[in-house]
């Protein structure tokens, strides 16, 4: 089943209701291949919002053969190094996501996201074997509580355009406001 120019206007509301002055940008922190490595960092998506009832929705392209995952409490990989099998958006409805990319390059400050459940808890993997990436990253999924996953493959499996903030992921203040 394919969706077709999905809106995530029920994540950018809640944020959005304190600015209706200037409608902010849309940054997702992402995992991307950068020398044959999964590397961290935080991308801007070029999608200008648009309003209706209130709501800023944001255009992030086509996906198809979405689904839901629900992670038991305390899922561990055991450090086991994984590429998602197609770029997809993820959003994390509840729990709490653990990433690093341990071969990246990068200082290890810049190599470990925490993403938690809710409002700020959108990614993109776009480390696919097919786009390069040799040394993937680690996933975790270490709340005490399961952890409920929105995926969402990107049609042609190729990463949205975008522009990159910075290396490593994106921090609060590059998500709030958004």
């Amino acid at each position: 089943m394919q969706m077709s120019n999905l809106a995530i206007g029920f994540l950018a509301s809640a944020i959005y209701a304190q600015n209706t002055t200037t409608a902010p940008l849309f940054n997702v922190t992402a995992i991307a291949t950068v020398n044959n490595a999964s590397r961290l960092q935080c991308w801007t998506l070029p999608s200008p919002p648009r309003t209706a009832a209130g709501a800023l929705s944001y255009d992030i392209g086509s996906s198809e053969n979405n689904f839901i995952g629900i992670l038991p409490p305390r899922t561990y990989k055991d450090k086991t190094i994984t590429h998602p099998p197609v770029v997809q958006f993820t959003i994390a409805l509840t729990g709490l996501i653990h990433i690093q990319t341990p071969y990246s390059g990068l200082p290890d400050s810049l190599n470990e996201a925490w993403v938690q459940g809710g409002k700020y808890g959108f990614l993109i993997a776009a480390d696919t074997v097919v786009s390069g990436s040799v040394k993937g990253h680690v996933t975790e999924f270490p709340s005490d509580e399961p952890t409920w996953l929105i995926e969402l493959p990107v049609v042609g499996n190729e990463a949205p355009i975008h522009s990159v903030v910075h290396d490593g992921p994106c921090g609060i203040g590059d998500l709030v406001g958004v």
